[in-house]
């Protein structure tokens, strides 16, 4: 579990690291055929590393195998809920598999850690309703 909750973190971080490059390099796009190569390379890399680094055994797909039962998917969509990466649409990811956590076969100590997820976000939610005011 730990291991897993290290490369979630790790991934996010290579994940941060693709966009940003990808930011660097459409600045200069248009100044030479080379810099809008690189640019071309930056995107390329981003979009075929995303899915794999986005989500252990690959994101597209992984709620279907929460759904399914898939025990493997179960314990990564867990740890990536407990960990709460932050990256190009990980809060979107976040609550996708929330929600199917919620619906997905789960043995008593995993459904004991998906609560621990919810009250951590009540807890934030609430914090973040008093702040606002």
């Amino acid at each position: 579990m730990d291991n897993l909750k290290i490369l979630i973190e790790r991934n996010a971080t290579e994940i941060s690291r693709l966009r940003k490059r990808i930011h660097e390099t459409v600045r200069h796009r248009r100044s030479s055929a080379q810099q809008n190569d690189e640019w071309i390379r930056a995107c390329a890399d981003f979009h075929a590393r995303y899915d794999q680094l986005a989500f252990p055994g690959g994101y597209f797909g992984a709620p279907a195998r929460l759904l399914a039962g898939d025990q493997t998917t179960t314990e990564a969509a867990l740890c990536f809920l407990e960990v709460r990466p932050y990256f190009f649409r990980s809060g979107y990811m976040y609550q996708e598999l929330l929600r199917k956590l919620k619906r997905a076969p789960l043995t008593s100590e995993q459904k004991a850690r998906l609560g621990q997820v919810i009250l951590r976000q009540a807890a934030w939610k609430a914090q973040r309703a008093t702040s606002r005011r």
